[in-house]
């Protein structure tokens, strides 16, 4: 019987220089042209814009709902999302993955997504320099400014591109519900932070679409290298016939 590609695709593997070079033209290229769009419009925000009063309006309403048990459930969300919660569940789910799948690539994509998050996400703060809203904060507020979401950004970067590996769940009911968990949990994250004072509503919105690109460029490039490896693996004819 003879096997087709289909059937052989997981005896294909890319070489680190396939993967480098992908993520470079892919991954790192995209995660550029972030950078700029979003100094461009952060810089817009506190010049031409000069800020934007009904951002102030919404931060001061959100403030005013707030009650015992949301703080304590904002607390936990926004908590947990920290920076290096954040690297060390990368870093863990990337283990697992590679335990689980023995691909190498594929494991490296949610520490890769929060990489290319933080690689914009760092200098465009400092250079937009954003003010956080006028409202009573429920968290100590860290180094780096209002603008984009770091917190946002980075749980879209990982959960998303969780949700993009998720697809290669075989069972339909689990790959749903790993999906659809993935896919929402970063809006919870970005309601925290806006619920907490950390952040403009904008702010929210442009860390999410941060990492939204951040996921998207890192599974993208290395499925990508991926999809190289088993063409390479083809055309040499080492797909076996039986």
């Amino acid at each position: 019987m003879a096997v087709g590609p289909a059937a052989n695709t997981r005896a294909a593997r890319p070489t680190v220089h396939e993967v480098l070079r992908s993520v470079l033209l892919r991954a790192v290229l995209p995660a550029l042209v972030m950078f700029g769009l979003l100094l461009g419009i952060g810089k817009a925000l506190m010049t031409v814009f000069h800020e934007v009063p009904s951002e102030e309006r919404i931060s001061q309403k959100v403030a005013a709902e707030r009650d015992g048990v949301l703080n304590t459930v904002t607390k936990v969300v926004s908590t947990v999302n920290d920076t290096w919660f954040t690297i060390g569940g990368a870093i863990v789910i990337g283990l697992a993955l590679l335990a689980l799948t023995r691909k190498w690539w594929l494991s490296v994509v949610p520490l890769l997504a929060i990489s290319l998050e933080a690689s914009v996400f760092v200098p465009v703060t400092h250079l937009v320099g954003r003010p956080r809203p006028e409202v009573g904060r429920l968290d100590n507020a860290p180094p780096t400014s209002s603008f984009p979401s770091g917190h946002t950004a980075a749980s879209f970067a990982l959960f998303w591109s969780l949700a993009m590996l998720a697809t290669r769940i075989e069972n339909s009911a689990l790959r749903r519900t790993v999906q659809t968990l993935c896919v929402l949990s970063p809006f919870g994250v970005g309601a925290a932070r806006l619920y907490r004072g950390m952040h403009h509503f904008s702010d929210i919105v442009f860390g999410g679409l941060l990492g939204i690109g951040c996921a998207f460029a890192a599974y993208l490039a290395v499925r990508a290298a991926d999809r190289h490896a088993t063409e390479r693996q083809v055309d040499r004819g080492k797909l076996t016939t039986v």
